[in-house]
């Protein structure tokens, strides 16, 4: 697993090709990975648009679906588990974008960081969704 805080580096843009067995391509205002998965007969494209002030503006396109996170200010590439996650937070809420190798991929936005730290067993079955798939960024602090 690799992480760094509030600073994504080429490292991770690099860890993101390895796990997908894919090279990003560079466009005049982006980078852009297409992820292929055979199992599932899926396509999707991620689209990373750097800005200074606030991270990056990361922009998913599936098939039928087209996901956006905005000041995105780390990531997590998880070897284990063959996924990305884009993260996204302020000192009380944070969003994740979590793409993986099968073709998945998943929003989980303003969730209050709260939650990360409750015991699952007390949450209902939606937010222990975000609380598990998001649990894996109190890694980061």
């Amino acid at each position: 697993m690799t992480s760094q805080k509030n600073k994504i580096r080429q490292a991770d843009i690099d860890k993101i090709e390895v796990l997908f067995s894919e090279t990003f391509k560079k466009t005049d205002s982006s980078i852009l990975i297409n992820i292929r998965s055979s199992k599932i007969n899926s396509n999707i494209s991620v689209e990373l648009f750097p800005d200074e002030s606030t991270g990056y503006l990361v922009s998913v396109y599936t098939n039928n679906t087209h996901l956006q996170l905005q000041s995105c200010s780390s990531i997590i590439v998880s070897e284990m588990l063959e996924e990305v996650i884009f993260i996204s937070e302020t000192e009380e809420m944070i969003s994740g974008l979590i793409v993986s190798k099968q073709g998945d991929c998943a929003l989980y936005s303003n969730v209050n960081k709260k939650v990360l730290k409750t015991d699952f067993s007390e949450l209902n079955s939606e937010k222990l969704l975000s609380a598990i798939a998001l649990s894996i960024t109190e890694t980061l602090n």
